[in-house]
C-alpha cells in the first residue's frame, strides 16, 4: 500500500497521517505556533498536494521509568482525502507495540501499518537521527501531558486517530 507523504510546515517535520483530520509527529521538535500539513498521495500522480491548517495540537509523553517516547497530536481544519493506511490499533496492542520497540513511536506504529517505521518504507532510525535533540539540532517539543504508565499515552495516542475537522465554532 502506498502511504501519503506527510510533513509540517514551516519546518519540514516528518508527520504520519493518523486519520482523515488527525496527524501524529513521533518525537515531535519544537513546532511553530501556526502550522499547515502538507499531504501528498504517493505516488504524486495520484493526486493533488493539499495543504490542510492544524487547529489543534497536543504534545504528549510518557515516563514510566523503563521507557520514554512522545507525540505530537495535531488536528487538521478539514479532512484529507488521502486514504488513512493504518489499521486502528487499540491502546493496549499500541502499548504492546511501544515496549517491544523501546518506546520507537515510529517503529511501533509501522506494526500498524504506518508509513514511518521500519516496513513502512521509510527507516525509523533515520527520522530518528533527524529530530534527535543534538547541539545544533532541533529543540524536541516540549509536552503538554506527561503520562506515567504506557498504557494512558498509548489511549491519549489512538484517541486521536478518529479526531474530526474543525466546525469553525
Amino acid at each position: 500500500m502506498n502511504h501519503p507523504h506527510v510533513t509540517l510546515e514551516p519546518g519540514r517535520i516528518a508527520a504520519l497521517l493518523l486519520g482523515p483530520a488527525a496527524v501524529l509527529v513521533p518525537a515531535p521538535p519544537a513546532m511553530a505556533a501556526e502550522l499547515t500539513a502538507v499531504v501528498q498521495a504517493v505516488p504524486a500522480r495520484l493526486g493533488a498536494v493539499e495543504r490542510i491548517a492544524v487547529v489543534e495540537r497536543e504534545v504528549v509523553a510518557v515516563e514510566d521509568g523503563q521507557l520514554a517516547s512522545t507525540a505530537g497530536l495535531l488536528r487538521l481544519g478539514e479532512a484529507s482525502s488521502c486514504a488513512v493506511p493504518g489499521e486502528a490499533c487499540s491502546p493496549q496492542r499500541l502499548a504492546e507495540a511501544l515496549r517491544r520497540h523501546r518506546g520507537d513511536l515510529w517503529s511501533a506504529l509501522a506494526e500498524f501499518g504506518y508509513a514511518g517505521g521500519r516496513g513502512g518504507g521509510v527507516q525509523a532510525a533515520a527520522l530518528a537521527a533527524a529530530f534527535a535533540a543534538a547541539p545544533g539540532g532541533p529543540e524536541p517539543a516540549t509536552p503538554d501531558r506527561v503520562f506515567a504508565s504506557v498504557e494512558e499515552f498509548a489511549a491519549r495516542c489512538c484517541a486521536w486517530r478518529d479526531a474530526r475537522p474543525s466546525t469553525g465554532e
